[in-house]
């Protein structure tokens, strides 16, 4: 699969917009670590998030923390509640819980922040005003540093499938530190999303307006390309049509999340030799089961083949 040279950058320009990453909400993050680094993804250490005091204040905790798991392109973020506060942002992730444990978080990002802010309220999606978002971490040099990110988010019942925003990165050549980047399993760049919800039309359409890309696709598969990632939605028959012992806890469900690897072999060996199962589908792709990826299905595909698929 070729790319465009904006493709192979973390920002993108102009009116592009890229799939930054995926979140998943978990309980504690002590069991994320084992499981994520037996997969061969290296993490960074958990931080609490904050807020900038729009006042100038004190930096303002978000109630949340999370460990981070970076690629070439894109990366995979883990969410837990920092117990000792309680926020409205640690409150919905903890209703996200019951509802199951897995991803509940789609991060597109922009370059034009305020752009995106005023798009939203013309489609009438009432973005609340941006956050900007902080969070520490140790360079490569052992100073201290701090990572930005201009955040907006819409009330959760104008997007019910979970918490989906769009981010502007402010300090992206610190996110995506060298020395962050794991690469012996072979897994380069994340892929996309599918999505399992009852109404697969009016969900592809409020996306569309969401994202402001075009959908295409048929009565039981619709997909959303972006310019860098696809987002799928589809019901519980096609998903576990693809994957038989796929358990859907709940509807709207991020049933898969799909990466690309460079040396699709090399990712092979590495998942063989961790003594994890995997099933291959064609000669292009494997999947990983949810109980090995912290409730979610993982399709690992290489540059011969794209998953999600668009149709």
């Amino acid at each position: 699969m070729n790319r465009a040279p904006s493709q192979m950058s973390q920002v993108p320009s102009g009116s592009e917009i890229f799939l930054d990453h995926v979140g998943w909400f978990v309980p504690e993050m002590n069991a994320v670590g084992p499981i994520m680094e037996r997969l061969g993804f290296r993490l960074t250490p958990f931080v609490a998030q904050h807020n900038a005091d729009p006042n100038g204040g004190a930096p303002i905790p978000a109630g949340t923390g999370n460990r981070c798991a970076m690629l070439k392109r894109g990366y995979l973020e883990f969410l837990a509640a920092v117990p000792s506060l309680q926020t409205p942002l640690s409150e919905q992730l903890k209703a996200a819980l019951k509802r199951y444990h897995g991803v509940h978080l789609l991060a597109f990002t922009i370059n034009d922040s305020q752009g995106a802010f005023e798009r939203l309220k013309v489609e009438d999606f009432s973005p609340l005003d941006p956050i900007h978002l902080r969070r520490p971490l140790t360079l490569n040099n052992g100073k201290n540093g701090e990572v930005a990110f201009t955040v907006i988010r819409v009330p959760p019942d104008k997007m019910p499938e979970g918490r989906i925003q769009i981010l502007r990165q402010e300090t992206p050549e610190l996110v995506w530190q060298d020395n962050l980047i794991a690469r012996d399993n072979g897994i380069s760049a994340l892929g996309g999303v599918i999505l399992c919800v009852n109404d697969i039309e009016e969900v592809a359409n409020r996306f569309s307006k969401f994202t402001g890309k075009k959908i295409q696709g048929r009565e039981d598969y619709i997909s959303l390309d972006l310019d860098r990632g696809r987002i799928c939605f589809t019901n519980t028959g096609y998903i576990q049509n693809v994957i038989p012992n796929l358990v859907v806890p709940t509807m709207p469900f991020m049933a898969v999340v799909t990466l690309e690897s460079r040396d699709l072999e090399k990712t092979k060996t590495f998942i063989n030799q961790a003594g994890i199962t995997f099933k291959s589908l064609g000669d292009h792709a494997i999947l990983l089961s949810q109980d090995n990826a912290c409730g979610v299905s993982l399709i690992i595909f290489d540059k011969e083949d794209i998953w999600p698929r668009n149709s």
